[in-house]
């Protein structure tokens, strides 16, 4: 297996292998020597990680409170954000996955066929690809709730099958990642780094437990992950973001793979200032900036020194991580929003500096790994899970105080955060500050059920008195008697006689 090989993925075309409920099913997928060896099933494993969430992800910041999509509303899923999408919104059918489910069973049968080859390595490419199918269906019953559940390579007929209740998915989703976890190795070789390991898997069993509110179960999963010892926090918050770290921290679980000149990104054009040559497309909403806490620990609401002619001031030192703020120095250029360059682009005022700290001026690509699991993320799920599971206790605010202390931020303050319910809004916070532009506020607010108040309102640009004037940018809309759930593709409707709509959505 060669690290290369993720930069590429492969050159094995698979365009017959479309999808059953997605596209009519074509002919077989491969050649009949294809699955004749362990390197070319390594290949179909390596081209199913493009299933996986990668620097794409940018834009799911903006169907939340925290960022707004500067293109046309129907454009980059801004229909998300202001309630718009329909039935057939390019979005909701590009969610709907089952071409890597089938591809995902067609592995499962041909592996089988495969001649002598070696049982440790067979066991480390299935769990691989248990970790893909288990992460491809649990994102997609995040989304779309109850759906249907398909367990074999199917022909056309039987793949035109009713959904099944998400409760029924979700089990069958516990069932594919404890077979991953018993499969995939603690570590690779450096040349192997990027592949699910035995910790990614873990991982991503928290996470399915803690979106659907196994509290318990999911702290005690998070727990089994920190007591391997393999993790720890990245001593300084704004390396994770930079090229120069990739793969070089033993913070990150699992990122998506970059290498320069061959395989990049743009991220720089999505979050980047115009006048250096970027688009401005994820622009940071006031209210993100606004939860970030001064350095006394306490929120600008209730801090001395929060001053709101001077709001970068005294400030977590993450603010400063996360955001170009107005007449800072980015990338060679002092930033001015109303320079002309800029005014009609930066919206909000302020624009995202994580992931492209490390710009240097007009270059319009980056080769920073797009990170999907790291270790901050696992000590929050312990810290919510745990809480809601038992309330407050002593390894909650250890877990809490690592990231922040990490931050530059003070400890939890345990006698103001004393109750079950107080701790869960710092938890909620410490998790949208900690994660902001990474791509998950948008499944936390429609988890947590409050998307029809973070969302439910006109949004405005950052101000400062005297300095930029307010902008009033866009009123988005949240229906919580449709949103809180995704319809189903019109067009897999269209092609199925069995699959009927969800009832919020006809």
């Amino acid at each position: 297996m060669k690290k290369i090989a993720f930069y590429i993925m492969t050159l094995i075309i698979f365009s017959s292998c479309d999808d059953f409920l997605n596209k009519y099913p074509l002919s077989e997928p491969t050649s009949e020597t294809f699955w004749t060896s362990a390197d070319n099933a390594e290949l179909w494993v390596n081209n199913l990680y493009n299933a996986l969430p990668n620097a794409e992800s940018a834009y799911w910041d903006n169907w939340s409170d925290n960022a707004f999509c500067r293109t046309k509303p129907n454009e980059m899923g801004g229909e998300i954000a202001n309630g718009t999408y329909q039935t057939n919104s390019g979005i909701v059918f590009g969610k709907w996955n089952y071409s890597t489910v089938r591809r995902c069973f067609e592995f499962f049968d041909k592996i089988e066929t495969i001649p002598n080859i070696k049982p440790e390595i067979k066991a480390t490419l299935e769990g691989q690809v248990y970790f893909i199918l288990a992460y491809t269906y649990f994102d997609m019953i995040t989304l779309f709730r109850d759906i249907p559940l398909i367990q074999k390579v199917t022909s056309i007929d039987e793949s035109d099958i009713p959904k099944s209740p998400k409760s029924e998915v979700l089990a069958y989703v516990l069932q594919v990642i404890d077979k991953a976890i018993d499969c995939l190795p603690a570590q690779y070789p450096a040349s192997e780094t990027g592949r699910a390991t035995k910790g990614a898997a873990l991982a991503l069993k928290a996470k399915i437990l803690l979106f659907n509110e196994r509290w318990a179960e999911a702290a005690a999963t998070a727990k089994e992950l920190m007591d391997m010892n393999q993790y720890e926090l990245h001593p300084q918050f704004d390396e994770l973001f930079l090229k120069s770290f990739n793969n070089k921290t033993k913070e990150v679980i699992l990122a998506s793979q970059y290498a320069e000149l061959v395989k990049e990104h743009d991220v720089y054009r999505k979050f980047g200032i115009m006048v250096n040559a970027d688009y401005s497309l994820v622009l940071p909403l006031p209210d993100l900036a606004n939860s970030f806490e001064c350095t006394d620990g306490l929120p600008i609401a209730e801090s001395p020194l929060y001053d709101p002619a001077e709001p970068d001031k005294n400030r977590d030192p993450r603010f400063y991580s996360t955001f170009i703020y107005p007449y800072e120095t980015y990338a060679g250029t002092t930033y001015d929003p109303l320079n002309s360059t800029n005014k009609a682009f930066s919206l909000t005022y302020l624009h995202y500096r994580k992931y492209v700290n490390d710009k240097t001026g007009t270059e319009g690509t980056s080769f920073v790994n797009w990170i999907l699991i790291r270790y901050a993320e696992v000590l929050l799920m312990y810290a919510e899970a745990k809480n809601e599971a038992n309330g407050p206790d002593g390894t909650i605010y250890d877990a809490l105080d690592l990231i922040r202390v990490r931050a530059g931020m003070p400890k939890i303050d345990r006698n103001k955060y004393n109750t079950k319910e107080s701790l869960r809004e710092i938890i909620r916070n410490e998790r949208r500050i900690e994660l902001a532009a990474e791509g998950f506020r948008y499944f936390d607010i429609i988890r947590w059920r409050i998307a029809e108040d973070v969302l439910n309102k006109e949004i405005f640009s950052f101000e400062i008195p005297d300095v930029l004037p307010i902008q009033n940018i866009e009123k988005r809309i949240f229906d919580p008697k449709k949103h809180y759930v995704w319809p189903i593709p019109q067009n897999a409707i269209d092609r199925a006689k069995n699959l009927e709509q969800h009832s919020e959505w006809k």
